[in-house]
C-alpha cells in the first residue's frame, strides 16, 4: 500500500508539474519587479523613520523664543533712550591762508598810512606856498610882523602851537555865541510879529 500511495503521489506531482509547465508556456512571461519592490520597501522604511522623528522636529523652540524676547526687550529699552551724539566741527585753516590774510591787512594798512601821509604832506606844502605868497605880496609893514611870528614859532614851537589853538577855540566859541544870539533875536522878532498880529 505504501507503494501504491507513493505511486499515486508521484503521479499527482507529475500532473501538477505538467499543469504548471502548460500554464507557464501558455501565459506570457511576467517581468521581474523584485528590485523595484526592494527599493519601494527601503523608501517606505525611510518614510516611516522620518514620520516617527517628525514630532521631535516640530516641537516649539521655547528656548530660542525666550532668548529672542529678551533681546527684543533690551533693544526696546535702547530705542527709548537713544544715545546722545556730539557733533564737533573742526575747521582746518591752512597756514598759507592766515599768512596771506595778514599780509593783505598789512598792505591795506600801509596804503591807508601812505594816503594819510600824502594828505598831510599836501596840507603842509599848501600852507608853505600860502605863507611864501603872503611874504612876497605883503607890504613893508607886514614883513616885520611875519618875521616876528617866525621868530616866536622857532623859539617855542609847542607853546606857539598851543596859543594858536587856544585863540582859534576862543574865536569859535565867540562865533557860536554870536550865532546863538542872532538865532534868539530872530526868534524874538518872530514872537513880536505874532504878538502884534494877535492884538
Amino acid at each position: 500500500m505504501n507503494e501504491l500511495l507513493l505511486q499515486t503521489i508521484v503521479d499527482k506531482l507529475n500532473k501538477v508539474d505538467e499543469s504548471i509547465w502548460q500554464i507557464n508556456s501558455a501565459a506570457p512571461q511576467m517581468p521581474d519587479y523584485t528590485e523595484q519592490l526592494k527599493n519601494v520597501g527601503t523608501s517606505l522604511e525611510q518614510i516611516k523613520a522620518d514620520v516617527t522623528g517628525m514630532p521631535e522636529r516640530l516641537k516649539f523652540p521655547t528656548a530660542a523664543v525666550y532668548t529672542l524676547s529678551q533681546n527684543l526687550e533690551i533693544n526696546n529699552d535702547l530705542l527709548k533712550r537713544p544715545p546722545v551724539q556730539e557733533i564737533k566741527h573742526y575747521h582746518h585753516v591752512k597756514v598759507g591762508v592766515i599768512v596771506s590774510a595778514c599780509l593783505f591787512l598789512l598792505l591795506v594798512l600801509g596804503a591807508v598810512w601812505l594816503f594819510n601821509t600824502r594828505s598831510i604832506l599836501q596840507a603842509y606844502r599848501a600852507g608853505d606856498i600860502k605863507y611864501r605868497y603872503i611874504q612876497l605880496q605883503a607890504g613893508k609893514p607886514l614883513r616885520p610882523f611875519l618875521s616876528t611870528i617866525d621868530s616866536l614859532y622857532h623859539a617855542h614851537p609847542q607853546a606857539f602851537r598851543d596859543s594858536v589853538v587856544q585863540w582859534e577855540e576862543e574865536r569859535q566859541r565867540i562865533a557860536a555865541m554870536l550865532h546863538e544870539a542872532l538865532e534868539k533875536e530872530a526868534e524874538a522878532s518872530q514872537l513880536r510879529d505874532r504878538a502884534g498880529k494877535i492884538r
